[in-house]
């Protein structure tokens, strides 16, 4: 008897909710309703400034193609983030309405969110090892990773992704059902075919399994690499800069800053000589090698802002894989889509953030931010910014 009892208790544990359904109430609202909602309407704003400024900028560097890639993607995220954010409210899911919020938002809105969020994944990924490889082959990869290149990665990461969510959309459908609970007809998923189990377990073993896995460890391995080639080349200008000084402040002899510097470096510094602008006053031109430091830079801010956004949606999918409950209509559906509210909200602050990036790390992306006619009073007065 004793032992029954201890089984019971255990199983009541098991199978109690987690989060209460007022409590999941207003967590949706605060988190989802208001708060994801404000900041993907804000995103949507910021990545429209970023697409109108890199086409202003043109596209003759393959990191310009790969930016826009990456804000279109962003923003067509969000567009279907604002939606599913409606269809998740408390109060519409409860509403007198016509259909299923949640069927209905999860088929519509749902999945192409899941798909842009994806693709903004797959070309983080690819900006990332892009650098890496110019770093480790600058000649070579400068070569074949040209602007065409970038932009056919591109097609192909929208077209594979997109393929491999197709199979959700073959197995499931809208379709007029009777709902018992309001004893009417409503609009609600209608699933067909007899194997879309199988074919839902695919879909989904791609798309949450695979792809965000592989996208986010490949974001996190040349995200580190890069990390530590800048931390490598900072250390060894600082190693030459203290050598440098130590042998100018001996009076025996003096050995100029230069001849520490590799001749690669030398080359890209004599061009600098006898360069003016239209006043005739000694103009900066920024060495090749410094335009590069300053793109693996600002690859490697974007990169860590996404892998810091992502950490609540690797947390998802490794709660989804380990708890059969953690589901939209499992026991935990309350946990379920509490957490997913939360990767809203981050998936929506990642893809948001990029304008600010680009305008504090770019000074050819602030320049032309700034000629745009809303922005031309925020300009600052100082002129004298070589970062390109």
């Amino acid at each position: 008897m004793s032992n029954f009892t201890k089984n019971s208790d255990s199983l009541s544990v098991r199978t109690k909710q987690i989060l209460s359904d007022e409590a999941y109430t207003i967590f949706t609202i605060v988190d989802v309703v208001i708060l994801s909602e404000i900041v993907s309407l804000f995103g949507m704003f910021t990545n429209s400034i970023t697409i109108i400024v890199l086409v202003r900028q043109g596209f003759r560097k393959s990191i310009n193609v790969s930016l826009a890639g990456l804000a279109v993607s962003d923003f067509l995220s969000l567009v279907s983030l604002v939606c599913l954010c409606v269809g998740n409210n408390p109060w519409l899911i409860r509403a007198d309405v016509s259909f299923d919020p949640i069927g209905v938002f999860y088929l519509t809105t749902g999945w192409p969110n899941t798909i842009f969020a994806r693709i903004t994944g797959w070309i983080t990924a690819y900006i990332t090892l892009e650098r890496c490889l110019c770093v480790a082959m600058p000649l070579k990869i400068k070569r074949v990773l040209t602007r065409n290149t970038s932009f056919l990665i591109l097609v192909l990461i929208y077209f594979g992704v997109i393929a491999g969510v197709c199979p959700i959309y073959f197995t499931t459908g809208l379709h007029w059902r009777y709902d018992a609970a309001k004893n009417r007809s409503i609009i609600g998923l209608n699933f067909i075919g007899a194997n879309r189990e199988d074919i839902k377990r695919v879909a989904l073993a791609i798309t949450n399994v695979f792809s965000p896995f592989t996208s986010f460890g490949l974001v996190i391995i040349c995200t580190a690499i890069l990390g530590f080639k800048l931390t490598e080349k900072s250390n060894w200008r600082n190693s030459v800069t203290r050598i440098a000084r130590k042998v100018k402040g001996s009076p025996e002899k003096t050995v100029s800053k230069e001849k520490f510097i590799s001749k690669k470096d030398a080359n890209h510094n004599n061009e600098r000589a006898n360069t003016c602008n239209e006043n005739g006053k000694a103009a900066k031109v920024v060495s090749p090698v410094s335009k590069d430091a300053k793109v693996i830079k600002l690859v490697v801010v974007l990169s860590s802002i996404y892998i810091i956004s992502s950490i609540p949606a690797v947390v998802h999918f490794v709660w989804m894989i380990l708890d059969p409950q953690y589901t939209v209509v499992g026991l935990q559906s309350n946990v379920h889509i509490s957490v997913a509210g939360i990767t809203f909200l981050f998936q929506a602050a990642n893809s948001s953030a990029n304008l600010f990036t680009y305008i504090y790390m770019s000074s050819s992306f602030r320049m032309e931010f700034y000629k745009l006619r809303p922005f031309k009073r925020c300009s600052p007065h100082s002129a004298d910014d070589n970062i390109k």
